[in-house]
């Protein structure tokens, strides 16, 4: 997991020297004897790198040098890390003392690893494949410096700050540097420069303007919690599996269902969704990352929706009261567990200790000929779904004794107080309410079919039809004489 802390910009703020890197306070970058240098030197891995990922070269240009005080910080001269992302690459690491800040916001030192890399591009591709991937709870955070997604350099610069570091002036020391150092006419090319407004000399030599890059589509990825499953469809074959969403980014690779263990309605593990919307057509495919392994650690591959067969889910809208057995072991979700859209835990059924929720949806799910029923409750602000599995969830309604009825009545003076309905109130939770049809008033007679009382209230409903209409509906028996 690439991890990159706010210490780094924090200590880099407050002029502090860290693992070789010298900051000239106030000044917004790292002080240097010879920047023109580092540029030349590092402009083809960044230029490489950044178009391949569909990023701005000026502002990796700009971070590589404010993060590495331009190539002269202990760990870039020692292990060729540009930008201080921990951990190790490819087995490889160095140990460093660096800054960190306590829960209290004291500053103090400790020894940490930092990956080692091969060389520069190494250290480049590392950090744009971050800004494309994200992190594991937010794989989107950094989407603001996607070239889709922005219309200058100045905006991916900006979008950094409060992501990427915590300093509120990291974007602005970013563009000072672009700006300074021409970077953008440089590196970006005239298709991506600050503005457009910007000087057309600027970008007119074809020796430093680099082609336009690849357009690729975009990706909205969500995560998701626990083992969630499907199977492979019958068309499954007639798709691939990639290690990334196909067409999202350069070199993506494909692999043959030969070398899986695959077979129609062979069993895969989920635990992402991708919804892609292409570049040309602005048309959105779902996509979902799969193994065969219920191991997390076992290789994982993204393929299109349409290869595998996912469970069903029907949902209704209505109303109802739940009361929620938080003893039981489980969790809330914020959609169906297991559902086509998969769903990610908000939390602990023993967190959902209030007598009761209101219930505003219903889903019932059917996976491999096995039908489950959720509700969708409402737990503070937020509204997350709960199974009624073994009694997790259990909707409160009246109970009804039913009874076979006959004959005519006719609407009382009072009719008009009370609504008709699909169900007995309250005993469903698809109910709904019906207006009186027209030329409804007291006297019509209404053929009964069906009588339900509730026993705990002591009420008596009629089930009744309106001459001519073939429609059943529930009404209080106040309602008829």
């Amino acid at each position: 997991m690439k991890q990159i802390k706010g210490w780094l910009l924090a200590t880099l703020v407050m002029g502090v020297g860290l693992g070789g890197l010298v900051i000239t306070k106030g000044t917004g970058h790292a002080a240097t004897t010879n920047p023109q240098t580092f540029i030349s030197t590092m402009k083809s891995p960044v230029t490489t790198v950044a178009n391949q990922y569909k990023l701005y070269p000026s502002v990796m240009m700009a971070q590589a040098a404010l993060e590495s005080a331009w190539g002269t910080s202990t760990l870039t001269t020692t292990a060729n890390n540009y930008f201080g992302i921990k951990g190790s690459y490819n087995g490889q690491s160095v140990t460093m003392q660096t800054a960190e800040y306590d829960s209290n916001g004291q500053l103090y030192y400790t020894n940490a690893n930092f990956r080692k890399y091969p060389n520069a591009k190494a250290s480049m591709t590392d950090n744009a494949t971050l800004l494309r991937n994200g992190t594991s709870y937010n794989p989107t955070v950094y989407s603001g410096t996607w070239r889709e997604n922005t219309s200058s350099y100045s905006d991916a610069a900006n979008a950094l700050t409060g992501t990427y570091a915590t300093s509120p002036t990291y974007g602005t020391s970013l563009i000072s540097i672009i700006k300074t150092y021409s970077l953008s006419s440089l590196l970006d090319g005239s298709t991506t420069s600050s503005s457009s407004s910007s000087s057309s000399s600027s970008s007119s030599s074809s020796d430093t303007a680099d082609p336009k890059p690849v357009v690729y589509d975009a990706a909205t990825y969500f995560g998701a919690s626990g083992t969630q499953t499907a199977r492979l469809s019958s068309k499954y074959t007639s798709y691939r599996l990639y290690n990334h969403i196909k067409g999202t980014r350069a070199k993506v690779t494909k692999t043959a269902w030969s070398k899986v263990k695959a077979g129609q309605d062979v069993q895969v593990y989920l635990d992402m969704r991708g919804v892609k919307k292409s570049s040309t057509t602005g048309k959105k495919t779902t996509w979902y990352r799969i193994r065969f392994s219920n191991s997390s650690s076992a290789k994982k591959y993204w393929v299109y929706g349409q290869a595998l067969t996912l469970p069903t889910v029907k949902y209704t809208k209505g109303t109802a009261t739940v009361k929620v057995n938080s003893a039981l072991s489980g969790n809330y979700y914020d959609h169906v567990f297991n559902s086509p859209y998969l769903a990610k835990s908000l939390g602990a059924l023993k967190k959902l200790t209030a007598k009761s929720y209101a219930a505003d949806s219903q889903a019932v799910k059917t996976q491999d000929g096995v039908k489950s029923t959720w509700y969708r409750i409402k737990v503070g602000k937020q509204k997350v779904w709960i199974a009624s599995t073994e009694a997790a969830a259990s909707p409160q309604y009246d109970y009804v004794v039913y009874s076979a009825a006959s004959g005519t009545k006719k609407l009382s003076a009072k009719y008009s107080k009370y609504h008709l309905y699909n169900h007995v109130k309250k005993t469903h939770f698809d109910q709904q309410s019906f207006d009186w049809p027209s030329g409804s008033k007291k006297g019509t007679k209404v053929t009964v079919n069906y009588k339900g009382v509730k026993s705990a209230y002591g009420t008596t409903w009629y089930r009744l039809k309106f001459s001519g209409d073939k429609t059943n509906y529930w009404v209080d028996a106040k309602a008829l004489d």
